[in-house]
């Protein structure tokens, strides 16, 4: 399993211009944000839900949150910044899983952010969890959707399979 901060890293090494993961501030369901941390959440939480469709595991350890905008992984969120500064720092995975994380860069790259927060939305596991006050009853079980997430990512995976990395 591959740690969440290397998977942040690698998606942020992969937008070379910092267009996508920038620090352009945003207000959305009363929540000030960097758009470019939202849309690393974003890209991490699907990457996530995919490779269990895909796998039936877990491709990172990342715990993510049901925040009302989508899914976050607060260790990734509250170290933005500094994985910006970081960037180029080289993190490196199997043949395999760079495969599957660039696909999912290039699917993604030219979603708006709304529509990846609506992605985020149609988790069930985001929906069961969201509203809660309590952050630990916010916290989100992925895996345990596993059934539903085969059925819910059956042609996204079939997509990014497809694709040319």
């Amino acid at each position: 399993m591959l740690k969440g901060i290397d998977v942040a890293t690698y998606f942020l090494n992969l937008d070379k211009t910092g267009e996508i993961f920038n620090k352009k501030l945003r207000t959305q369901n009363g929540r000030t944000f960097y758009e470019g941390n939202a849309r690393l959440n974003k890209y991490m939480h699907l990457a996530q839900n995919i490779y269990i469709a895909k796998y039936g595991e877990l491709l990172m350890d990342s715990i993510f949150y049901a925040y009302d905008n989508g899914a976050v992984d607060p260790v990734v969120q509250e170290n933005y910044s500094v994985l910006l500064d970081r960037r180029g720092r080289l993190v490196s995975f199997s043949e395999e899983e760079e495969k599957f994380l660039c696909s999912i860069f290039k699917a993604f790259r030219n979603a708006s952010l709304d529509e990846l927060i609506e992605l985020s939305h149609e988790d069930a596991e985001w929906l069961d969890k969201h509203g809660h006050y309590q952050k630990e009853e916010q916290r989100m079980d992925s895996l345990s959707r596993r059934d539903e997430y085969k059925e819910q990512y059956m042609d996204m995976v079939k997509v990014l399979e497809r694709m040319e990395v």
